[in-house]
């Protein structure tokens, strides 16, 4: 199985084609589909390990909670020749590949999954305990999991809102590495590697403010997601937490529509009592009763003679 891709920015946004070569497939989000060859195949799919219906049926319920897709498609190429198609971001941002390897597990905000390659499960994360350090630090209490459903590598394809960055934060014995990221801007992490026998989402994810939490209250900064080497567990050996940010904050653009929103229905309960002021006037009797009644009366006989 041979899949090609190409990731390229278009007017700002990036676009990552895929070509499709005969008898190969790929998994992706059903709304992030630009245009593809009409001889390929579109199905459903449910995208977890689990080999009986039922309980893939199950863990597509869990994923949904997260706010990603029920059901995922799949689209194969059963012809002889290669074929195209194209996937951008819901939102303006940027797309990266990530190769994953068996034993690790990566974590993802819900809705920045774009595609998949055929032997990764894409699952939902509900554990609001386990994700609450993350929620308190301004991100996400939900997540989408990540893993191969065999020994081989796979690859993901995901999107951000604005530009992706990655940063390889180096956990050891001194605890002197930390970074810092701001509310809305994590989109994703190496959570676990089980060939390390690493936790990096228990040992290396916690809350923190970067100067002070009184100082952080009037810079906004106190209550922020840090990645550091949790002391406690004790590791001697050297080893790199991988994290995705985006840079830009999707709670800044709910802000910013909820503000529109709010503007716009406040316009409309003014035009609104305006109309029905003047209303009030017309329907009010005298002169302003008798032209109403003059030119309802006009009107009517306009309607009558057209019919």
């Amino acid at each position: 199985m041979s899949i090609k891709d190409n990731i390229e920015n278009k007017n700002g946004s990036d676009v990552v084609t895929f070509e499709l070569s005969p008898q190969s497939s790929i998994i992706i989000d059903p709304g992030v589909m630009i245009y593809m060859d009409g001889k390929l195949i579109i199905e459903p799919t449910f995208t977890s390990k689990n080999k009986s219906t039922l309980a893939r049926f199950g863990s597509s319920i869990k994923k949904a909670f997260t706010g990603a897709s029920f059901i995922d498609n799949q689209i194969s190429n059963k012809t002889d020749e290669n074929l195209e198609i194209a996937l951008s971001p819901k939102i303006m941002g940027g797309i990266t590949k990530l190769e994953l390897l068996p034993g690790q597990v990566w974590k993802f905000n819900p809705t920045s999954f774009l595609a998949c390659t055929s032997n990764i499960a894409v699952l939902g994360n509900i554990n609001i305990f386990s994700n609450f350090k993350a929620a308190l630090g301004g991100q996400n209490i939900l997540y989408i999991e990540l893993s191969t459903i065999d020994q081989s590598p796979g690859y993901i394809w995901v999107s951000s809102y604005g530009s992706i960055k990655k940063h390889e934060v180096l956990i050891n014995k001194d605890d002197i590495n930390k970074l810092y990221i701001n509310d809305g801007n994590f989109l994703g992490i190496l959570s676990e590697d089980k060939n390390l026998n690493i936790n990096y989402w228990k040992e290396c994810v916690n809350v923190g403010s970067a100067n002070g939490f009184f100082k952080g209250l009037l810079t906004q900064s106190a209550l922020l997601l840090k990645i550091q080497y949790n002391k406690n567990f004790k590791r001697t050996e050297d080893l790199k937490c991988i994290v995705y940010t985006q840079s830009l904050n999707i709670r800044n653009l709910d802000a910013y529509i909820m503000g529109v929103s709010l503007t716009a229905m406040n316009n409309a309960s003014l035009a609104t009592g305006i109309g029905m002021g003047v209303a009030s006037i017309v329907f009010q009797g005298g002169e302003f009763e008798s032209k109403y009644e003059k030119y309802n009366y006009k009107l009517e006989n306009l309607s009558s003679n057209t019919k």
